[in-house]
């Protein structure tokens, strides 16, 4: 059993938009019922994105059911229209291939990671791939079946489970604008003033946010650890 990660450029919508927005980077996920994509980039290129986004709509033949911009930052859910012929997860799906959540898109490629049972199965995934495009593998794990769960182990529902909407707007700005980088790229002040807060009602967000998705990680911490102490002792 292998994890593959694929360097991918190709013809396909996402694909596509992230080559006519190189310095947008989006992240994807689906559940074959929705797409979500979160884009990241400088004010003006988010502002183009957004005349853009009917366009793909059509491409393909979907709908946004879902819309939310927070300063350079703008996620969008889309009604899945995912098939074989505009998407690389659903060819992944095709021969037999696990993919994972989420798909990177920058600069006109796409960063795809899967898991593959079988050699057979991989090369037939890279053949497909080959046939619309550009496809390099990037780096190539094996590892045992029991060890699966490694890669698989997390919700997204359990993990926010109980955050707020408020909670996970400003947890995830403050995130991505680097207050929680060493050192820190903001304050807390930046961050309330940006959103029209207190300081303080803005650091109650944050730490709310922090707690609960700190309590859910609880068991995997706990499962991780004991799992670590094993290897250590043998």
């Amino acid at each position: 059993m292998d994890e593959v990660e694929f360097s991918l450029r190709n013809r396909y919508p996402f694909c596509s938009v992230s080559e006519k927005f190189p310095d947008v980077t989006f992240y994807r996920w689906c559940n074959s019922s929705l797409d979500y994509i979160e884009f990241y980039g400088k004010n003006t290129d988010i502002d183009r994105l957004l005349t853009f986004i009917p366009e793909i709509e059509n491409t393909l033949n979907t709908s946004a059911v879902y819309q939310s911009r927070n300063g350079t930052r703008l996620t969008v859910m889309f009604t899945c229209k995912c098939s074989i012929d505009n998407s690389t997860i659903r060819i992944a799906e095709s021969d037999n291939c696990l993919w994972q959540a989420p798909v990177e898109y920058k600069s006109g490629r796409e960063t795809l990671h899967v898991i593959t049972l079988k050699d057979e199965y991989l090369k037939s995934l890279f053949e497909d791939f080959a046939e619309i495009g550009e496809t390099e593998i990037i780096k190539k794990k094996s590892f045992t079946p029991d060890s699966l769960r490694d890669t698989y182990t997390i919700s997204i529902s359990s993990l926010f489970e109980g955050v707020t909407k408020k909670q996970m707007k400003y947890f995830t700005d403050a995130l991505y604008s680097g207050y929680y980088s060493i050192p820190k790229k903001t304050t807390i002040q930046e961050l309330a003033d940006r959103n029209n807060l207190s300081e303080s009602t803005m650091e109650e967000h944050l730490n709310k946010a922090k707690t609960k998705i700190l309590h859910s990680l609880k068991p995997y911490l706990s499962t991780y650890a004991k799992e670590s102490v094993e290897k250590n002792d043998q």
